[in-house]
């Protein structure tokens, strides 16, 4: 335990999150099963009942009609939108803070079970949702803000086609670069504000704190060290994306190779790109979960001689032989 409990360095981090995964990852895969699996039966289910998102025509020359699909399209994709939203708030609360807990009890020596993680972080299931929608809304808010308005001012657009009054071509390419320029002050927002409020989630589960508090102490824990979670967030996020990526790999070369070039892939394709997602959430997606609930427990052992606590708490245990009819010691501090 003196060994887990002492500052690391990024490097360190990333060394023990690997070394925890390896050495449990029956337990580390099977929490995190749940969140992928529950994407996974909504989008299918989307599948199944929306079906395919249909072809594009190759050539829409009436606006009139152009808007038309542009509008049913950004309705269909809004959906999809919504719906995966919420269902990733839900499969991350439960993911993120069983994983959380199972980390605290590896990491300090102490057994853990898939069950048990699950049933430690069930009273405050919906306190780890609100906390998880929070902090979407804070990190994605901005973005889709200014998305929205580019949304909004491509409608418009067409329609004024349409109806035969095109904006002048100056004012339109200012718009544009305002809204490009808005889109990459929200992405930058967004990569910010996902790092600062990376350890409420730990600081919610492990420290049993309400929303508000959850966040504030994030704050103060993740202090001066954004640059350490920011590192952290972009290795795993390689990893998925390159174990997604080979996975999926087959469907993208069987739909580019046996269907047209403008036709959407196939229900096969699109079945199979589901499930190489699934798997390389499943697999790799532990593994930021782990290193952040890492991180957590190094900036206290940083801040607050976390250490030392642990230590001091043991210390005030009651005598581990029964036999001996001692008084317990008195806590210390």
């Amino acid at each position: 335990m003196d060994l887990a409990l002492r500052p690391m360095s990024t490097s360190q981090v990333l060394d023990r999150t690997f070394h925890l995964y390896r050495n449990n990852f029956v337990l580390f895969a099977g929490i995190a099963l749940i969140a992928p699996a529950l994407s996974l039966i909504a989008a299918l289910l989307q599948l199944w009942l929306l079906g395919p998102a249909p072809a594009p025509p190759e050539a829409v020359v009436d606006p009139a009609v152009a808007s038309r699909i542009f509008t049913e399209y950004l309705m269909r994709a809004g959906l999809q939108m919504l719906i995966s939203l919420m269902v990733y708030a839900i499969g991350a609360a439960l993911a993120t803070g069983a994983t959380t807990y199972a980390v605290s009890m590896v990491h300090l020596g102490k057994p853990a079970t898939i069950a048990e993680s699950y049933r430690k972080i069930k009273p405050m299931f919906w306190r780890i949702l609100r906390l998880i929608i929070t902090v979407l809304l804070i990190t994605l808010g901005p973005m889709l803000l200014v998305e929205g308005l580019a949304i909004t001012w491509a409608i418009l657009q067409i329609r004024a086609i349409a109806e035969g009054g095109a904006p002048p071509l100056s004012t339109t390419l200012a718009l544009l670069v305002l809204l490009l320029l808005g889109l990459l002050a929200g992405v930058i927002w967004a990569i910010y504000a996902l790092c600062r409020y990376a350890l409420a989630v730990p600081a919610c589960v492990l420290e049993n704190l309400p929303v508000g508090q959850s966040l504030t102490r994030g704050r103060f824990l993740i202090r001066k060290s954004l640059l350490r979670v920011f590192g952290v967030y972009l290795l795993t996020f390689l990893m998925v994306l390159v174990l997604t990526t080979v996975l999926q790999l087959p469907a993208w070369i069987s739909g580019s190779i046996f269907t047209k070039p403008a036709a959407h892939l196939g229900g096969f394709a699109l079945i199979w790109l589901l499930l190489a997602e699934f798997l390389g959430k499943t697999l790799a997606g532990p593994i930021v979960t782990i290193a952040i609930a890492l991180l957590y427990y190094d900036q206290r052992v940083r801040k607050e001689a976390f250490d030392l606590q642990v230590m001091m708490e043991a210390v005030g245990q009651p005598s581990p032989q029964p036999s001996i009819a001692v008084s317990a010691p008195p806590t210390l501090g």
